[in-house]
């Protein structure tokens, strides 16, 4: 069963592909911040939410928020919204999620995980620019939330983004969009959520651990931003994927896949957390660590 989204979104694609590229739902090159070569479809995201439809149909506190937050990055590549509106909604949307699991945590530390949800959707939506890093970190960072969660019916969204990955990886067929990169962010703080709820408030640290390279480069983004007077909304070329690209002159595949192995070890840390108590000492050393490589090569340019 955990493999039917695989075929699904492989049979589902191709025709989100097609519709895309007639009503003209597309991104196309700008020789700016955008590094495909031609007209590239968006789309991604509806074809990942009807892959997984099925399979959490009974999950009513995910699929519904799931389905919100991806409709209004579906706006959002059709017709750019309002930044503050979307941010009100992922308010709103994460909101509702932090309060259904019963938790049991202070109004505090509730406010605490509103807040660690709203800039993990936006810290995801960041990370979404080279073909197939954005679904692929997702994709490890889910199977080891699935892991140490054992909750694992992360696998059929797991199993979704294999299949998207076909046509998502260098060169790519089609784009997440920011539906796709917001239901990703949606789905990786639900499943972090989960985690919590589970474990307590160390599960709410192995959490950290796992996403720590959607919140670096987030962290960091918006520092230099505003250090450099401009919106934290303005994009640049500055990510830590642009500058590894840059540092080391490599091709856009082999950039992702460097990315894809940051990340796996970032899930390999929070694993080995899982099983010992020294979270600070691991939430350090992530921190550390991949503090040290975005300086070095923020320095190197």
């Amino acid at each position: 069963m955990i493999f039917i989204p695989f075929f699904l979104n492989i049979l589902i694609t191709p025709f989100i592909i097609k519709f895309a590229l007639k009503f003209s739902i597309v991104d196309k090159p700008d020789n700016n911040l955008k590094n495909h070569k031609k007209i590239t479809p968006y789309l991604g995201g509806l074809s990942l939410f009807l892959s997984i439809l099925p399979f959490y149909f009974d999950d009513l506190y995910y699929i519904i928020p799931a389905f919100i937050i991806m409709i209004i990055g579906l706006f959002d590549d059709i017709k750019n919204i309002n930044p503050f509106f979307r941010l009100f909604v992922e308010f709103a949307v994460i909101t509702f999620t932090v309060v259904n699991f019963h938790m049991g945590f202070s109004i505090i530390i509730n406010i605490l995980f509103i807040i660690t949800g709203v800039a993990l959707i936006n810290a995801v939506n960041m990370i979404d620019g080279m073909d197939g890093l954005c679904s692929g970190t997702a994709l490890i960072s889910l199977l080891f939330f699935a892991i140490i969660s054992k909750n694992f019916d992360i696998l059929y969204f797991v199993f979704a983004l294999l299949g998207f990955l076909v046509f998502n990886f260098y060169p790519a067929k089609i784009f997440l969009g920011d539906a796709g990169s917001y239901l990703i962010g949606f789905t990786l703080f639900y499943n972090f959520n989960y985690l919590t709820s589970k474990s307590g408030f160390g599960g709410y640290f192995i959490g950290l651990i796992i996403t720590a390279y959607f919140f670096t480069d987030l962290f960091f983004s918006i520092l230099r931003r505003i250090m450099n007077d401009k919106s934290p909304f303005y994009g640049d070329k500055e990510h830590i994927y642009d500058k590894i690209r840059s540092r080391f002159n490599t091709k856009i595949s082999t950039t992702v896949l460097i990315n894809y192995i940051i990340v796996f070890s970032f899930g390999l840390i929070s694993w080995f957390s899982w099983f010992k108590p020294y979270l600070g000492i691991g939430i350090a050393f992530v921190l550390f660590l991949f503090t040290g490589v975005y300086f070095r090569l923020y320095k190197y340019d």
